[in-house]
């Protein structure tokens, strides 16, 4: 699984193209292996969607504490 690092800045209007550009091999990647396993495509597409939902719901109500700034390292 490979995804670059993005080529714009959080600004760029293309960004957000960009990044879909990168995991969407990642995504057919993983429709295969569903595939491959007996999975339908929808069905499979349909739990993608489902679970990434679930996710943003998650994230919304708690973000990674990694992604916030260290409070610490501001006091030394």
């Amino acid at each position: 699984m490979q995804v670059d690092a993005p080529k714009f800045p959080t600004s760029h209007p293309d960004r957000a193209l960009q990044c879909q550009a990168n995991i969407e091999p990642v995504m057919q990647e993983i429709i295969a292996a569903a595939n491959a396993k007996g999975w339908g495509t929808v069905e499979t597409m349909s739990a993608m969607e489902d679970v990434l939902c679930n996710l943003l719901v998650a994230y919304e109500e708690d973000p990674d504490p990694e992604e916030d700034p260290d409070e610490n390292s501001a006091l030394k």
